[in-house]
């Protein structure tokens, strides 16, 4: 299975945004890349164009957090649990990005993101144990209440 095909809802969303969507993408986006550029070294920082954490790149990241938990692409050599607490805040950042955009757009990002939030529950359980505090525990304590994601677990082992 190619990338492409890993984030097929969230590729196949994007080509659907409205003008307007698309338009308050690319100042996100072009707002993120002002921030990541002074990391850059100076002979590249002109050339770079795209941010690395774009919006669409967030999308996809977190739908490729959701495939592999849904059992759809086999992981790499190793998922190690750093990488699902970053997965998890690659979720924040959603989170964070829409509340700042324009009611409509936000409105029509929300859809794509309330599915792939329905597949993340899915293949996710509630950690009423606590299995994950042990990792997660500031996170989870300092999460506000809405950021349900960093309460769940996946269904399959994954460490």
């Amino acid at each position: 299975m190619t990338t492409g095909e890993a984030v097929a809802e969230s590729e196949s969303y994007w080509g659907r945004l409205s003008k307007e969507t698309c338009e308050g993408v690319s100042r996100f986006d072009h707002a993120q890349l002002e921030t990541e550029r002074p990391a850059l070294k100076e002979e590249i920082r002109s050339r770079i164009v795209t941010p690395a954490h774009s919006l669409k790149n967030r999308f996809q990241a977190w739908e490729g957090l959701i495939v592999f938990l849904e059992g759809m692409q086999p992981p790499g050599d190793q998922y190690l649990f750093s990488e699902y607490e970053n997965d998890l805040e690659v979720r924040d950042g959603l989170q964070v990005a829409l509340a700042g955009m324009h009611v409509g757009s936000q409105r029509e990002l929300l859809s794509l993101l309330d599915s792939l939030d329905a597949r993340f529950e899915a293949c996710t359980s509630q950690d009423v144990t606590g299995e994950l505090d042990p990792w997660l525990r500031r996170r989870r304590r300092d999460a506000d209440p809405t950021q349900w994601w960093w309460h769940r677990k996946p269904k399959t082992a994954l460490w």
